[in-house]
């Protein structure tokens, strides 16, 4: 018969190794997640980049302008197809609060060139759809 300390230092190293399948399992989630893996389709529709982590930096700008497909009953402009210059000089203009807009100010601040490049290619890229 076991005795309860035993049965105490079974459970705890099989919580251990439970916690550790869990640590295991969020990292592998989250690297998925960062290369765009797990991007929605529609997000990645017509994605030819080599860089497959631009489709998840968008992730904040799709949310608002929507990706290949523009946002239904939205007032906010698509950015699909756009030429990738123009988008990068649109958001410098709202970083340097040249071009009003609140929440584009903001967000436009809080990203640095190489990125809002790789973010402007990755729509440039992809082939607008019609609602």
């Amino acid at each position: 018969m076991s005795s309860r300390t035993d049965r105490a230092r079974r459970a705890n190293i099989g919580g251990a190794g439970l916690r550790a399948c869990r640590r295991i399992a969020v990292s592998m989630l989250c690297s998925a997640l960062g290369s765009g893996l797990l991007v929605p389709r529609s997000w990645a529709a017509g994605s030819t980049l080599a860089d497959p982590q631009s489709s998840s930096l968008a992730a904040s700008c799709v949310t608002c302008h929507g990706a290949a497909r523009p946002v239904k009953n939205s007032g906010i402009p698509s950015l699909a197809g756009r030429p990738a210059n123009e988008i990068e000089l649109k958001m410098r203009a709202y970083a340097a609060g040249n071009t009003p807009g609140d929440l584009m100010q903001q967000i436009a601040k809080g990203y640095d060139a190489a990125t809002i490049g790789r973010i402007a290619r990755w729509y440039a890229q992809l082939k607008p759809e019609v609602q």
